[in-house]
């Protein structure tokens, strides 16, 4: 596979991935987004020129602008096309969110571990409420 249908892939599987997280966010009035762009400095008297790739990620929460809530920020060697970048820059991205989910579920799962009454809370929540997990559906 070339780098093009590479970086549609990932493309394709990073809109998805944003799409099902604003589906699931909406009833709170949460939209999310990204925008992965190139950016090039060009060398003043005082300061070298450089070429990088961002990504931002987004929230725009009702009746607020869109914000930007993290900017990953690449430099960008010499020697790599544009294409080859945002391929491994979005690879890096997506690392960065498996990462920090990984983390926080461990933190959470650690709390609970140690916490008697965040359990004892957790369980009285569960039992007194409509709680249920995000089941897949099956027309994905």
């Amino acid at each position: 596979m070339g780098t093009t249908e590479k970086l549609q892939v990932i493309k394709e599987v990073l809109a998805n991935t944003f799409m099902l997280a604003t589906a699931r966010a909406q009833q709170y009035g949460l939209q999310f987004t990204y925008k992965s762009y190139p950016v090039e400095v060009e060398a003043t008297d005082e300061t070298e020129g450089f070429k990088a790739w961002h990504v931002d990620i987004m929230v725009k929460e009702a009746a607020y602008p869109e914000v930007i809530i993290q900017q990953f920020r690449y430099p960008r060697p010499d020697g790599i096309d544009a294409k080859n970048m945002e391929y491994h820059v979005l690879v890096e991205v997506i690392a960065a969110f498996t990462e920090t989910s990984v983390f926080t579920w461990l933190q959470v799962g650690k709390m609970m571990n140690t916490d008697e009454d965040l359990q004892k809370q957790i369980i009285n929540e569960a039992t007194q409420s409509n709680f249920t997990t995000d089941e897949p559906k099956q027309d994905l």
